[in-house]
């Protein structure tokens, strides 16, 4: 044993040093870094050994885990499943309990027009049509009023005149239900031909006449000289007119490619016989000279 003032060794059986006389500790010194060293080399033996050991209901888990999240889908699974099913048994039942009302109902569909709304140079044919599985009808107006069923029923193709036609159309189910309404406007200008232009004005003549007609381009020219009206069922001209002796009303009119017709002109023509001395003067031929003019 060492004393601990001198560091003188001391017998065992010594209490005190011989040398310096300091009596002998016989505890050791309390050290708190010893025992912190000791505790923390238990601990880890005791971890070390405890993670060897693993509980019976960390064992069961680790072993059964997919089990459990496969139980657990089919749970929610199930729930949704079933919530499903209730909504649909219940709207179904709703919907055989409860009649639909009439605004839920849905509207058929507008009539559709076979020719566009616009501007025409001519009388466009107008058609209605409706695609529809339900059966009805289709029902019009053209003067601005809002069809109905007491209104025209459409048919057959119609045309419209001349000036601004505002249609309104509607398809009425048998059932009583009506469309939405469709609507177009159509404003038809008629670009009217020139008035044909006669080559010798009215009068009174001696000798025969041959008088050309004239009229815009693109127009054909029909002409009668017995006091009718001229049309398309007239006489086309395709060259001087002669007019003979005697009392003739000529008159002519221009129709153009789009039907639209020109106003009707008018010429009286009084032409008498040649007469002898007239007809020398003239080497024989026939004096297109008006009377008193």
């Amino acid at each position: 044993m060492v004393c601990q003032k001198c560091g003188a060794n001391v017998p065992e059986d010594k209490i005190y040093c011989e040398k310096c006389g300091m009596a002998i500790q016989m505890v050791p010194d309390y050290r708190p870094e010893e025992d912190i060293s000791i505790g923390g080399e238990e601990n880890q033996r005791e971890d070390s050994s405890g993670a060897d050991r693993i509980s019976p209901a960390k064992g069961f888990w680790k072993r059964h885990w997919k089990c459990g999240v496969a139980g657990v889908l089919l749970f929610l699974f199930g729930s949704l499943s079933f919530q499903a099913a209730y909504d649909y048994v219940r709207s179904g039942e709703e919907t055989m309990t409860k009649p639909l009302e009439p605004e839920t109902r849905m509207l058929p569909g507008c009539p559709k027009f076979g020719i566009e709304p616009g501007t025409y140079s001519y009388s466009p044919m107008v058609t209605l049509s409706y695609h529809s599985e339900y059966d009805g009808d289709i029902y019009y107006t053209t003067d601005g009023t809002t069809p109905d069923e007491e209104s025209r029923c459409y048919q057959s193709s119609f045309s419209v005149g001349e000036g601004m036609t505002v249609v309104r159309a509607v398809f009425i189910r048998s059932d009583g239900m009506q469309s939405e309404e469709a609507s177009g406007t159509y404003h038809v200008e008629f670009h009217y031909p020139d008035e044909p232009i006669f080559s010798i004005p009215s009068g009174t003549y001696v000798g025969g006449l041959s008088v050309t007609i004239t009229s815009g381009e693109d127009c054909r020219i029909y002409y009668t000289t017995n006091g009718e009206e001229p049309g398309p069922q007239s006489r086309l001209y395709r060259g001087p007119v002669t007019i003979p002796p005697g009392l003739t009303v000529l008159q002519a009119v221009a129709i153009d490619e789009d039907g639209g017709s020109s106003g009707i002109v008018e010429a009286i023509y009084n032409v008498s016989e040649n007469s002898g001395t007239l007809g020398e003067e003239n080497d024989g031929f026939a004096a297109e000279v008006p009377v008193n003019q």
